[in-house]
């Protein structure tokens, strides 16, 4: 058997090895953005962001064979080398990530799980109300996160007359319950297999009624937060904006998708 001096002995050789990788992995981040800076137009700004493409990147992780590490860690690792990963090319062309954090009730909460789906590397700073996250979520280079507290108002429905603005995370990122808060930004979600939409309605029949009625429809939903008058629901699946099955004055006269997540 190993002794303990041995074991530490490896343990500091493979973190040796972790960071020449994680520097490796960074230099290539570098020449993305460098990269990305010459071939995209300079007066056109494009998102870091591809949630699509890091879910799926995490999943692949997830399912890879593992004697110890547990699936919250590699999360985190790897949320985190994504994070700076985002930085690095943020340097080279449009300036980075900024994340607007609700400055109401549940703050604390809703920075800790932002930190947590976008890593360390973002700034950040507090908006008052939801009106000016979601204008600050038109930028390309900003991210708001909002809770979905009923006592904050149907603030989500707001993002229906939103042409670019749209839900791209659902938080926490790794609970299994339903989620207590959004990331917006100004990005089209794009399917990855195993997602969650996001859908609004002004119908006044009871949240179990329009389960009901979208099940005889196809869909497989549950019920996230009502408030003023307007209900919102998780759509299991991706789900087109323009999905006719969802085009029926029985399911609202106002209603529709304001964005997609994809699950971990």
């Amino acid at each position: 058997m190993s002794t303990l001096a041995d074991l530490r002995t490896q343990i500091d050789a493979l973190d040796a090895e972790l960071l020449r990788l994680v520097d490796a992995r960074a230099a290539l981040g570098k020449a993305i953005g460098e990269a990305k800076a010459k071939e995209e137009p300079a007066n056109i700004q494009v998102s870091l962001l591809r949630p699509d493409r890091e879910a799926m990147l995490i999943r692949k992780l997830l399912a890879m064979p593992r004697q110890a590490a547990s699936d919250g860690v590699v999360v985190r690792i790897w949320r985190e080398l994504i994070s700076e990963n985002l930085r690095i090319q943020g340097a080279a062309s449009n300036g980075g990530l900024h994340l607007n954090l609700s400055a109401a009730e549940h703050s604390k909460e809703v920075l800790v799980w932002a930190r947590e789906r976008f890593g360390i590397a973002p700034s950040f700073g507090y908006v008052n109300d939801a009106t000016a996250a979601i204008q600050a979520a038109r930028d390309v280079r900003h991210i708001s996160v909002l809770s979905l507290d009923p006592r904050g108002g149907a603030w989500w429905a707001r993002l229906l007359a939103e042409p670019k603005v749209r839900i791209i995370a659902a938080l926490p990122e790794l609970s299994t319950a339903r989620p207590h808060a959004v990331a917006l930004a100004a990005i089209a979600p794009e399917p990855t297999g195993d997602d969650m939409t996001f859908w609004v309605s002004d119908s006044a029949e009871h949240e179990n009624k329009i389960i009901e009625a979208l099940g005889q429809r196809g869909f497989a939903a549950e019920w996230l937060c009502t408030a003023q008058g307007l209900k919102l629901f998780g759509l299991m699946g991706y789900v087109q904006e323009h999905d006719e099955r969802l085009a029926t004055k029985t399911l609202g006269s106002l209603s529709g998708i304001i964005g997609a997540a994809p699950r971990i």
